[in-house]
């Protein structure tokens, strides 16, 4: 009994334990502070927040909290002392300090470990007392520089008063913590998105602020990623919409002349001009249907990726003076012999050449100089080219006609984006063809800009990279001159009467001889029986279609000529058709000088 009277004596718990890890004894003082039935080490630690090992209990003292009968937690010292083979642990409880806690090996050890961004601050002194090892190495700033300075130094501008105003309004409600996203930025400059926590809590009568700080960068992109995938989706859903809403009218309205003319054309009483004047406006009114086509084809495959830059030479004064040809020509057909053409060239060297796509450069062109001539009615239309450092060319387009509001120049590259005021009867148009431009622009790695005042007009200027030297390579046969393909057999596979007839007039003046198939197996039987000296093969036709057809042509013969025509000019149907053996392809509707140019590329 005197060794429990002499521990009694001692007001701070002391708990006695034995070799074999079990207590011999506890005093008064620990019995209070505990339960009884903590009777090892192990139990023990169940009240520790930093447990005593087990296997190293030679004399030393640590920290810890401890969690006590009542459940309150209290800062404590332990020591442990050796006498007579048995472990004398004596525990003081010690006035807490949270700053002392926060210095302690162990605690900074667990802080450390966890994955979020931890300051503590003292709210009486707005100190900084504890910045965890994981924010500074995120941000890259040191301790002393989070520590020595406002939380919001360290805030992206644009955020700060935001968290101004919810800091602002937790004061005004009295509340405890507030919770928001802001951004943060690292000392080397990078970004970073956090989840930010502030806590106010009280400790020793003493009042504290913790801000926790989860990095949420990864899911940021990613909602800004589904937020731009969503702006996509309600732009082709608007654009599929203006789709709708225009192609019916842009349709029908050359439908409407081309019906109504035809009718008128069998009258027996008209006269000859009047005849001839109701076929060009057929025909006006067809290639506008055409061109329609064309363009919303060539977007489609722009799209898709399906079209590719040609690298050749290109001659660039005879593309402007085609290109001058062509607004001519369209100028005497619209009736406006009052405007003025001008062409400006850097150089005036009719062999000036650069390498990159010709078609493509007056196809952007044709475009842009068509635009220009609908929407001027009086002044000028200059276009042409200036030569830029770094193998580069800007072609131009200028013009002094209507221009361009500005809150439409956002509007005017998207699909049927046509600006307000130029969407009149007068001069009506799909309001595709500056989109086409814009997408064969960046094809030939370019960029296309505007400069645009209503009432004065409009300048177009698209600037493309070009090189200097490169193979020529022909891209089509001049059909000037006689053509007499009498010594040649062509075998025509095609389906419908009208198609084959038009064929058979284009080719008339060439003399060759036309063999006639109505379906892919009779063009097959044909082709074995016959000489064939080239194959126009249809795609969509009855019993066998064209590209069934051009194979078994293939199998009996691999080095005939093969052209395909076809109506279908979706993004893939070009390749369907090479996949299946033809050399070339020819999209319907097909004219004169297209047939006799690429015939002629096969065929001497």
């Amino acid at each position: 009994m005197g060794n429990v009277l002499d521990i009694n004596i001692i007001p701070s718990p002391i708990l006695i334990i034995g070799d074999d890890n079990h207590a011999i004894e506890a005093n008064n003082a620990f019995v209070s502070l505990f339960e009884t039935n903590v009777k090892t080490i192990d139990q023990l630690n169940k009240h520790l927040q930093f447990p005593i090992d087990i296997n190293d209990l030679t004399p030393h003292h640590q920290n810890s909290f401890i969690n006590d009968k009542a459940g309150i937690d209290a800062f404590v010292t332990i020591n442990s002392s050796q006498s007579n083979g048995q472990t004398v642990l004596t525990i003081t409880q010690e006035k807490t300090d949270l700053q002392d806690f926060l210095k302690d090996k162990n605690c900074i050890n667990f802080l450390s470990n966890i994955p979020l961004g931890i300051i503590i601050k003292d709210i009486s002194t707005d100190k900084t007392i504890f910045v965890s090892d994981y924010l500074i190495s995120k941000i890259g700033y040191s301790y002393d520089e989070i520590a020595s300075n406002p939380w919001k130094l360290f805030t992206y501008n644009e955020d700060i008063a935001m968290q101004e105003d919810i800091m602002r309004d937790k004061l005004q409600n009295g509340l405890n913590a507030v919770y928001f996203d802001k951004r943060i930025v690292s000392k080397n400059g990078r970004i970073f998105w956090f989840s930010e926590y502030i806590r106010t809590f009280e400790h020793s009568k003493k009042k504290y602020q913790i801000i926790a700080l989860r990095d949420i960068s990864s899911e940021k992109e990613i909602e800004t990623e589904l937020d731009r995938a969503k702006h996509l989706v309600e732009d082709a859903e608007r654009l599929k919409s203006a789709f709708l809403d225009n192609l019916p009218h842009e349709i029908r309205t050359p439908l409407h002349a081309i019906t109504g003319f035809t009718s008128l054309l069998i009258d027996p009483d008209l006269s000859n001009e009047e005849r001839v004047e109701y076929v060009k406006f057929i025909q006006d009114s067809s290639n506008d249907i055409l061109n329609l086509m064309d363009n919303i084809i060539e977007i489609a495959k722009l799209e898709t990726n399906q079209i590719k830059p040609k690298r050749e030479k290109c001659y660039i004064n005879s593309i402007i003076d085609k290109s001058y040809n062509d607004i001519i020509s369209k100028q005497e057909i619209m009736e406006k012999p009052q405007l003025t053409i001008d062409v400006k060239k850097d150089n005036n060297d009719p062999l000036f050449t650069v390498v990159s796509d010709p078609e493509r450069i007056h196809q952007i062109m044709s475009h842009l100089l068509n635009n220009a001539l609908k929407f001027t009615e009086t002044g000028s239309i200059e276009f042409g080219y200036r030569l830029k450092e770094k193998n580069r060319i800007e072609f131009y387009v200028s013009d002094t006609g209507i221009g361009i509001a500005p809150e439409e120049h956002e509007i005017i590259f998207k699909k049927f984006g046509k600006s307000g005021n130029i969407n009149t009867n007068k001069n009506r148009g799909s309001g595709l063809g500056l989109t086409l431009s814009k997408k064969l622009v960046e094809l030939l790695n370019g960029n296309i800009s505007f400069e645009s005042t209503v009432g004065e007009g409009s300048t177009f200027k698209f600037v493309i990279p070009v090189e200097k030297e490169q193979k020529i390579t022909i891209t089509r046969p001049s059909v000037n001159g006689e053509t007499n393909w009498s010594s040649k057999t062509i075998l025509v596979a095609e389906d419908t009467d009208s198609n084959y007839f038009f064929i058979e007039a284009f080719l008339e003046r060439t003399h060759a001889n036309l063999i006639w198939a109505q379906d892919g197996n009779e063009a097959v039987q044909l082709f074995k029986e016959n000489n064939i000296d080239l194959v126009l093969m249809d795609i969509m036709m009855p019993e066998k279609d064209g590209y069934d057809a051009t194979r078994e042509i293939r199998e009996i013969n691999t080095s005939v000529p093969v052209i395909a025509q076809t109506a279908l000019a979706l993004p893939d149907d070009e390749e369907k058709c090479y996949n299946a053996g033809c050399n070339y392809v020819l999209v319907k509707p097909i004219n004169s000088e297209d047939l006799i140019a690429t015939i002629k590329r096969f065929i001497y």
